[in-house]
This record gives structure tokens, sequence and C-alpha cells, in this order.
């Protein structure tokens, strides 16, 4: 036990990580680098992450069509995602039905999502997986209204790995972006999903 005081004895860093935007992310990852003491490897990392979410954005910057975006992050209660999930909707080059960059996650009433609109629902529950996601899929479908959406009339629902690609504030949120991007802009983008991450929801009619 002598010995390992000699080890332990040191006066731990603590960082405090809570980033609202992408932008904070990345600021975070220089962060750590430089309390790992590795900033020249951070920085590099971050350059890298950067280059994607410019590249993104030019795409998406003078789009001529926006399609109205439902991101939904929990459907019992129903909520909306906020802060970074409406930051990189917008960057894919999707309109938020609801949601802002401003706040987090708000609740939503059902009403209210069927008169929305949405020409694509975007279902990545709150740090679930995709089998994990697809379970809550049924008390989704079977809300009143379901069917009238026109995401769902025109085969527009997909559910994403929440947990790997949309809720937790890490380098992936960029993988999240570009595959966002492909869903909503496929016409500009293609190769960008990866495997296991997306399912796509058909009505049975």
């Amino acid at each position: 036990m002598a010995e390992l005081s000699g080890v332990l004895n040191k006066e731990p860093q603590v960082l405090s990580l809570t980033p609202t935007y992408l932008a904070d992310v990345l600021e975070d990852v220089r962060r750590v680098g430089e309390a790992a003491g590795v900033p020249d490897r951070a920085a590099g990392l971050v350059e890298g992450l950067q280059v994607r979410i410019d590249a993104v954005a030019a795409r998406t910057a003078d789009v001529s069509r926006r399609p109205r975006i439902l991101q939904l992050e929990w459907v019992e209660p129903l909520l909306c995602g906020g802060h970074w999930v409406v930051e990189m909707v917008e960057l894919a080059g999707g309109d938020p039905c609801f949601g802002s960059r401003h706040s987090g996650a708000s609740r939503l009433e059902w009403d209210d999502v069927v008169a929305s609109r949405p020409d694509m629902v975007l279902f990545m529950p709150c740090g679930f997986d995709l089998p994990r996601a697809m379970e809550d899929v049924p008390i989704l479908t079977s809300l009143p209204g379901w069917s009238s959406l026109p995401a769902v009339q025109r085969g527009n629902v997909y559910v994403v790995d929440g947990g790997a690609y949309t809720s937790r504030l890490g380098p992936r949120l960029v993988t999240g972006l570009e595959i966002l991007a492909e869903l909503i802009q496929p016409d500009l983008f293609s190769g960008m999903i990866p495997a296991n991450s997306v399912q796509r929801i058909l009505s049975p009619g």
C-alpha cells in the first residue's frame, strides 16, 4: 500500500466538458490533448474534423431545397433534439421542424408534430444503439396520424444509431453530420454512412 501511495499521490486535473455546439466539441478535443500532453496530436485531429465539417457546409450552403426534418431524441415523452443536433441538421442541408441551436432537447406535443408535416423523420434516441432504438419504433408508428405524415408516405423515415453518432459529445459527431448529410441531401453526398448505423422504416402500405 505504501508503494501505491507514492504513485497515486498526485493532484488530479479535472476537466469539465460541457460542449453545446460542434465548435465546442473540437475545442474540448484540444483541451484534452493538452491535458494529456499530446497537444500536437489533438491539433491534428481537430484540423481533420474541421475539414470534414467545412466540406459538408460548403456543399449545402446554396441548396435550393431544404427538406423539413423532424429530429426525435425520445418517444416517451416525445422529445426533439436541440443544440448540436439542430446544428447538424442545418449544416446537413435540412430545416428542423422543431428545436433550436440555443436550447437543449425540448418536449413536443404529437398534434404539433402532425401539423408540422415533416418531409423526413430522423429517429435517434439519446444513447441508444441501432438495435435498441428499433425496439421503440412501434411506439412511434402507432401514434395517431403517423401514416399521414409526408415523411412516412414518401418512405423518408430513418432510425439512426444515436448513441454512436448524435448524442455522445465527441469526434464521432462529425461522422453523424456526414450521415445526416447523405440522408437529407442524397443528391450531394454518397458513401458517408457507415455500415449498421442507419435503418430505413417503410410503412406497411
